[in-house]
């Protein structure tokens, strides 16, 4: 089936929605222990999204990991046959280089529904990190910023950990949809 362009899309004409998740796999993670509560949470997620058919069958996760470089640990997967990745923690946070690359994945997931006769909702893409970014963010915070008023897609910012630090998560989103999370909060989530 992986030969087939778009398989998923021509078996299950359900309404969709796309969702990126940028999870940060820098070194900070490994030294502040966040990496384990980052694993336990996609762990969780993957559980829990095939508990409800409406999500297993109407929401696609795809994954990029940050650290050091940009890397698609999953590409759009309907929610039923998601399987969480492991996440490892070494390099830098390149969040800008991140968030550019989901939202070239966003646009064309949408472009794919499009193609294949399949309606959508608003895109979402999270971004979950302990820390600051080291690559150069900033202009690519205001395309983002952007790009949720123009409504191409809704982003939230998740701090991971008690104390990670939230300035530069904020900076991606407008309005209030950033916030730090533990272990136990990922369910909630």
């Amino acid at each position: 089936m992986d030969m087939i362009p778009d398989v998923a899309l021509k078996r299950n004409k359900t309404e969709r929605l796309a969702c990126v998740l940028i999870v940060d796999g820098s070194r900070s993670m490994k030294d502040s222990g966040a990496i384990h509560e980052l694993n336990e949470g996609l762990r969780t997620l993957a559980a829990l999204v095939k508990e409800d058919d409406d999500v297993a069958d109407g929401v696609q996760i795809a994954i990029l990991r940050m650290g050091e470089d940009v890397t698609e640990l999953t590409g759009f997967v309907d929610a039923a046959e998601f399987t969480a990745p492991v996440v490892e923690a070494h390099g830098s946070t390149p969040l800008g280089q991140a968030v550019e690359q989901a939202m070239s994945m966003i646009e064309a997931q949408k472009q794919r529904y499009r193609q294949n006769g399949i309606s959508y909702k608003r895109p979402w893409l999270w971004i979950m990190s302990d820390g600051a970014p080291t690559d150069a963010w900033q202009p690519v915070a205001a395309r983002a910023r952007a790009a949720q008023e123009a409504r191409q897609f809704t982003l939230w910012g998740i701090g991971v950990g008690k104390d990670a630090p939230l300035e530069a998560l904020k900076s991606f989103t407008n309005g209030d949809r950033c916030f730090r999370i533990g272990e136990r909060d990922f369910k909630a989530m």
